[in-house]
Parts: structure tokens; C-alpha cells; sequence
């Protein structure tokens, strides 16, 4: 009996270590088993940034206006072009005031008209930043910015003899204002 058990002890060995081969075997075939492998290329794709950039015409529009008097008004016109290839988000930003002398900055009335809209009506230091919309490449606004001088009127005078005009405050007063016009470009797909 002795020896029943001793070859069936060995035999359960040899079987498992067969079976064992066997496994190691198979999964060696498995994994060094060849693979099919295909590539596709497609060459010269080309990929860039756009620009975008303006020009306003005249250049810079520098408008001099001198010897104003209460009631009259003056206007200068200025067009501005999206001149780069993407399309761009286009602003008015405020003025900046270098001179203002008296504060008449705050008293001149400013209409700025884009063709027949109205962009901005109100005092000339008051001019908030204006959104003046998406422009695609190339396209072009013409600005028209009508400065007035309003005329307050007369105080009768002491002595009943015409009237001193109330807006006398204001003489030999100037003021330089400078307006920005910035653009952000838009992705083709905002639209």
C-alpha cells in the first residue's frame, strides 16, 4: 500500500507539472503571437494664426477745434477698418482728457454716430467704453463725432442792458482728448 501511495504521490506530481508545461506553453504562444499593424499618414497639413489689426483714416483723426462760442458745434469724421484676416470684437474706449481746462470736458455735449446709429450721446468726459460689435475681416465703419457747446443762456444784467451770458466761465477754456479703439479677435466658430 506503501508503495500505491508513493506512485500515486509522484504521479499527481508528474501530472501537475504536465498540465503545468502545458499552460506555460500555450500562453508563450498566445503571447508572441504576430500582430497585423497598418499606418496612414496625411502630410502637409499646415496650421497658422491669423491677424488682426485696423486702420483708421485719417490717420489718427485729429480734430483741432478752436474758437467755439456758446450754441456752436463742430463735427470731424474717421473710418475705421478691421485690415487683418480673422474677424475681431471691436471697442470704443473712454476718452482720456490730457488738458480741461475750467472742466469744460464735462460740459462740451458729444454725439457719436456710426452711419445714422447713434453709438454715444452724452457729455464728452463721460464717454463709457462702447461695444461696437463682431466685424469680419475687412470691414469698415465710418464715425462721425459732433462736439457742441451749449449755450446756458444770459443773466439779465444790473443795469437792465442786454445780459452777461451764463457760460462766461468757459472762455479761453481747452481740452485734449484722446479716444482708443482696441479690437479682440473672435474665434470663426463664435458666430
Amino acid at each position: 500500500m506503501k508503495r500505491i501511495k508513493i506512485l500515486f504521490g509522484q504521479r499527481r506530481f508528474q501530472v501537475l507539472a504536465t498540465l503545468t508545461g502545458v499552460i506555460m506553453a500555450v500562453a508563450v504562444v498566445v503571447g508572441s503571437g504576430a500582430s497585423f499593424t497598418a499606418q496612414s499618414a496625411n502630410a502637409d497639413n499646415v496650421f497658422s494664426t491669423g491677424t488682426l489689426a485696423m486702420e483708421n483714416t485719417p490717420d489718427g483723426m485729429s480734430a483741432t477745434i478752436t474758437n467755439m462760442v456758446p450754441g456752436d458745434w463742430r463735427d470731424a469724421s474717421v473710418k475705421i477698418q478691421n485690415t487683418g484676416d480673422v474677424q475681431g470684437h471691436f471697442f470704443l474706449e473712454p476718452v482720456y482728457v490730457t488738458e480741461n481746462t475750467q472742466k469744460i470736458a464735462d460740459y462740451l455735449d458729444l454725439v457719436i454716430k456710426d452711419g445714422d446709429a447713434v453709438v454715444y450721446k452724452g457729455k464728452l468726459s463721460e464717454l463709457p467704453q462702447e461695444d461696437l460689435g463682431v466685424w469680419k475681416a475687412d470691414e469698415a465703419h465710418n464715425y462721425t463725432f459732433k462736439v457742441s457747446f451749449p449755450d446756458a443762456g444770459r443773466e439779465a444784467s444790473v443795469k437792465g442792458a442786454g445780459g452777461v451770458g451764463i457760460d462766461n466761465q468757459y472762455m479761453g477754456a481747452t481740452t485734449t482728448v484722446d479716444f482708443n479703439w482696441t479690437a479682440v479677435s473672435v474665434s470663426q466658430d463664435a458666430r
